[in-house]
């Protein structure tokens, strides 16, 4: 997607880091192509150093003044790197000051006032990122035309408009609280926090033993002033106290952050948000549900609140007795031999015990048919549900990616002969 930007751009200087040629061989002939092109149409060009971000990492380019007619900044990485450039340096950017890339390409074409710096940071993934400034008299070649295979199309793409103004953030909360009472939450008063001159803030959150669901609602500037094109996108972190354990994170390109996160005790929390209007108020709803009691307790608090979390995620109501089945396993790929009740339907749920995973997979295969969730709720918990229809055994494959890692399986049954009835 194409953005243009109302603001002079010019590369002043990039922070340096040190890359392996491996991780960046894909990204510089892709980049390479783009400078070709824009020096054939007559631009001055400036390179950046390659940097390799992780997922959630941001680096700035800061950015001068140009006497240029016209500056155009194209930042490439890999195809599959989700990541967006974000114009700061001011309040109130206007929704031309976020851009989303596409098929790991983004490009800004600007005229007008100064800024001092381009923040680009990873939604997904992880992988190096090429930045190219171009200095011209005239319009430079747009990117869908010299990296066609980047585009997915040589037309340019439809303007949707903008979106109209959101409701307030109480009315956007009071669907938020009901739509949980619905899934059975326990609701507790709202808070009210105060967003700085930057649009970030933090709060405090006590968590009671159980899943939790935070939700924050700032004001959608374009209620006051429907001509404003600002785009509210709200990004949030539930922390720990101390800051070193993130229990949750929502940075999705979205109005409203929600937090979901299961402790097995009491927690010292807090909020950390950005991304809201200047001085705004932050309306803050929390919602709660128990740990299921069936959840085995063999294993930890910490275990069972890390399966609670794969019930929550899901939907999965709390399984009406004890578990038929407790396994558990180191890191690779582990099956798990299960005897069936033909007719029956079954849950299972499998979280890291202790290590640190790069994420947990499981499938359940019952005859020729196969369920499976093969990342996992999150990187440390997974859930699975089957039926036995005619069959009598199963198994079930659990895989811990990761060094050091213990993982546990509890399978429940949630109904009997239900393939007889239909």
């Amino acid at each position: 997607m194409n953005r243009t930007l109302r603001y002079p751009l010019a590369l002043a200087a990039v922070a340096s880091a040190t890359l392996s040629g491996g991780a960046r061989a894909d990204v510089r002939p892709v980049a390479a192509r783009v400078e070709s092109e824009w020096k054939r149409a007559g631009a001055m060009i400036a390179r950046g150093e390659s940097r390799f971000l992780s997922e959630g990492e941001t680096v700035a380019i800061r950015l001068s003044p140009s006497e240029a007619a016209c500056v155009t900044v194209a930042v490439v990485g890999a195809r599959g790197l989700s990541f967006h450039a974000r114009v700061d340096g001011r309040p109130g950017d206007d929704d031309e000051g976020r851009v989303s890339s596409v098929a790991g390409v983004i490009e800004i074409r600007s005229c007008g006032e100064a800024i001092s710096r381009i923040d680009v940071t990873t939604d997904a993934g992880r992988g190096a990122i090429e930045t190219i400034v171009a200095h011209s008299d005239k319009a430079l070649p747009p990117l869908r035309s010299i990296l066609p295979e980047r585009s997915g199309s040589s037309l340019p793409a439809a303007e949707p408009g903008g979106l109209p103004p959101l409701p307030t953030p109480e009315k956007r909360a009071e669907v938020a609280e009901a739509r949980a009472q619905r899934d059975g939450g326990k609701l507790a008063a709202r808070d009210a926090w105060q967003a700085g001159a930057d649009g970030s803030g933090e709060g405090q959150l006590p968590l009671e033993p159980g899943c939790h669901r935070v939700e924050l609602f700032a004001m959608d500037p374009r209620t006051a002033r429907a001509s404003r094109r600002f785009r509210l996108d709200l990004d949030a972190e539930l922390r720990a106290e101390d800051g070193a354990l993130v229990l949750a994170r929502d940075r999705t390109d979205a109005p409203d952050a929600r937090l979901e996160a299961c402790v097995g005790e009491a927690t010292h929390a807090r909020v950390v948000f950005a991304g809201s209007p200047p001085n705004a108020p932050i309306v803050v709803t929390h919602l709660s549900w128990p740990i299921p009691e069936r959840l085995p307790q063999m294993w930890g608090v910490d275990t069972r609140a890390r399966m609670a979390a794969a019930l929550l995620a899901h939907h999965v109501p709390t399984p009406p007795g004890e578990a038929v089945q407790l396994a558990q396993g180191p890191s690779g790929l582990t099956p798990v031999p299960v005897a069936l009740e033909p007719g029956g339907c079954y849950v299972a749920v499998a979280a890291v015990v202790r290590g640190h995973t790069r994420g947990l997979g499981m499938r359940a295969l019952v005859g020729g048919r196969v369920a499976f969730d093969e990342r996992g709720t999150n990187d440390d918990s997974a859930i699975v549900a089957f039926c036995a229809r005619d069959r009598d055994r199963a198994r079930i494959e659990v895989e811990a990616r990761g060094v050091g890692v213990a993982w546990a399986l509890a399978v429940f049954r949630t109904a009997s002969g239900a393939w007889e009835g239909g």
